[in-house]
């Protein structure tokens, strides 16, 4: 027992550094492509971040288990905003005034509202609407992908860059004086952007390692104090799966990197419904076999609802929203508690 608690303490180690380059990589490289971070949060934080429920998906649906999956991604999707939220604004209060994350948000509460409407006509999420909602994380992508594009070509090509591509421009001797200063400058650039890259991947890798070994030790530790199959994947493996979501909105949010920790919750919670549960649901359609899983999802939906009607009129989350949303998670919590 005593080599889960260390195995537990190591995880979380690897998990915060993992976060620390993975947020200082990925707002560098949006500064210098002038891409909004929010997007570059939902685009490439939020997929990197998803990962452990990408990997649970594809193994237990695989394997038939993929109830797991819904449980895992419902609960994580809750804490996400619920918990994860509630925390780091009890910590960081957090700017969430851009129209751009309310209309993200607003999506993410019509594919959850889909997901609802998907279960509850037949119990079951079947091959063809896991198709659909692959087809949605698809066309969700492809979205982005053009908006980055189109602000790409806005670019003017002698931009100047920001000081800390500046800095390194001035410390790397990366080019011989053989060419001219327009084309040292591209490739100075593009230097820079491949070693960010490097620490974005060593970053991603270290957050799903650390979550790995949070998630295994956790599990082992919640077995042994006797908790039902059903309560881990709704409560541990969901918290221990949302993790690299936890630790990236801290890190994001001290650096104030609102944008970037704000699309980051709320891509993570499309990707995992359009992506994971799609991928889940076509190896093995979900079978749902009760009803507490369609109060699960309403209380996704109202978390986001919450979320989206607290930005609406304030423009922020200050502490107390903080401890409303951590109210809100107790609830359901105690909730899930109960059925034990």
């Amino acid at each position: 027992m005593v080599i889960t608690y260390i195995t537990l303490a190591i995880g979380l180690i690897i998990l915060v550094k993992g976060a620390d380059s993975l947020i200082s990589a990925a707002s560098r490289n949006a500064e210098v492509l002038k891409m909004p971070s929010f997007i570059i949060g939902v685009l490439v934080v939020a997929i990197g971040t998803s990962a452990p429920e990408a990997a649970i998906s594809i193994f237990s649906g695989i394997q038939g288990n993929n109830l797991l999956t819904l449980g895992d991604v419902v609960g994580s999707s809750i804490i996400n905003i619920a918990l994860i939220l509630g925390l780091t604004a009890l910590i960081f209060p957090i700017k969430a005034d851009s129209q751009v994350f309310k209309r993200g948000l607003a999506l993410s509460i019509a594919i959850q509202v889909l997901l609802l409407l998907m279960i509850i006509t037949s119990n079951t999420l079947s091959r063809i609407e896991a198709i659909i909602l692959l087809l949605g994380m698809i066309a969700f992508c492809g979205y982005l992908i053009s908006k980055m594009s189109q602000i790409s070509r806005k670019e003017k090509p002698d931009t100047i860059f920001e000081k800390e591509l500046f800095e390194y421009i001035e410390d790397e001797e990366v080019l011989s004086g053989a060419f001219d200063e327009k084309h040292q400058r591209t490739l100075k650039k593009n230097h820079f952007m491949q070693k960010q890259l490097i620490f974005l991947i060593l970053g991603l890798a270290g957050m799903v390692i650390g979550a790995e070994l949070v998630v295994r030790s956790a599990v082992d530790i919640a077995v042994g104090m006797g908790w039902s199959e059903e309560f881990i994947g709704f409560t541990v493996i969901a918290f221990g799966t949302s993790l690299p979501e936890l630790v990236t909105c801290i890190v994001a949010v001290s650096k104030k990197k609102y944008s970037l920790a704000l699309g980051n919750i709320i891509g993570s919670n499309i990707f995992n419904v359009l992506f994971v549960l799609g991928i889940s649901g076509l190896l093995n359609p979900i079978v749902i076999p009760g009803r507490e899983v369609f109060y699960d999802i309403l209380v996704m939906i109202g978390a986001s609802v919450l979320l989206l009607g607290l930005t609406l009129y304030y423009g922020r989350l200050s502490k107390r929203a903080g401890f409303l949303f951590i109210g809100y998670y107790s609830l359901y919590f105690a909730f899930k508690l109960s059925g034990l």
